[in-house]
């Protein structure tokens, strides 16, 4: 990664840095990109949050006989959802697994208020909300969220610094990117390295208006659709002949 980022052409201009919480990655951009701001991708940051969860609802297991075990494996999803995304139906699911372990529910609303530290609108107040979530870990559960909590402390300055005015910033697109590059791989098993390179990037994507109707330069006037006016067409993708 170092030597990747000393060839960068003007590497001095780089301003924030993106990255998951990985101690090489922050040694690296210390040491070649010194005047950037690291700000630490989110998503990492609040999948956690959903790690805590599972771990506690897993731990129920030996609770519940094979038949609900199975089920509550098959509803883990509606609990991994944000509450605002929960649909009718899925909320009374939810409440019937909640009702019946509160150790649940108050894992499911830890994991919403860590959430919504994201919805702090300055540093201050992230930092306080933050503050706020460590101290009210619940009851019986440090252990369950020990793993996230010395992250955000590890990792507090570059978490918090995407609460400044001019550093909200994430690294969605490239994680877009590696996930479609995952399905794309899993859907046609055994592509070489040179082949799936090729299906990323020479995809080819359309931009067409539908057809439009032609003036007859003998009749003057429209006639049906015509021919499709392919001056409208943009070709966004690569040639045949170049794959």
């Amino acid at each position: 990664m170092t030597n990747y980022l000393m060839k960068m052409k003007d590497r001095q201009k780089v301003k924030i840095v993106s990255m998951d919480m990985w101690n090489p990655y922050r040694a690296a951009v210390k040491a070649v990109l010194p005047q950037a701001r690291i700000v630490v991708d989110k998503f990492h940051v609040v999948r956690m949050a959903n790690d805590a969860l599972e771990k506690v609802r897993k731990g129920l297991r030996k609770e519940l006989m094979p038949s609900q075990s199975r089920t509550l494996k098959g509803d883990r999803k509606i609990l991994l959802k944000r509450a605002h995304e929960v649909s009718n139906r899925e909320r009374l699911i939810m409440e019937t697994w909640t009702g019946a372990f509160p150790q649940l529910l108050a894992a499911y609303e830890h994991k919403e208020r860590f959430y919504g530290i994201w919805d702090a609108t300055t540093r201050p107040q992230a930092e306080a909300a933050l503050d706020e979530w460590i101290a009210t870990i619940p009851k019986g559960q440090k252990e369950v969220w020990s793993d996230l909590v010395r992250a955000v402390g590890n990792w507090r300055e570059e978490i918090m610094t995407y609460f400044e005015t001019d550093m909200p910033v994430t690294n969605a697109y490239t994680e877009s990117i590696n996930r479609l590059a995952k399905d794309k791989n899993r859907e046609g098993r055994g592509y070489s390295f040179e082949v799936m390179r090729a299906r990323m990037l020479y995809t080819t994507k359309h931009k067409k208006k539908a057809p439009t109707a032609k003036v007859s330069p003998f009749y003057k006037k429209t006639i049906g659709y015509g021919l499709p006016d392919f001056a409208e067409e943009l070709n966004y993708g690569v040639d045949l002949s170049t794959i």
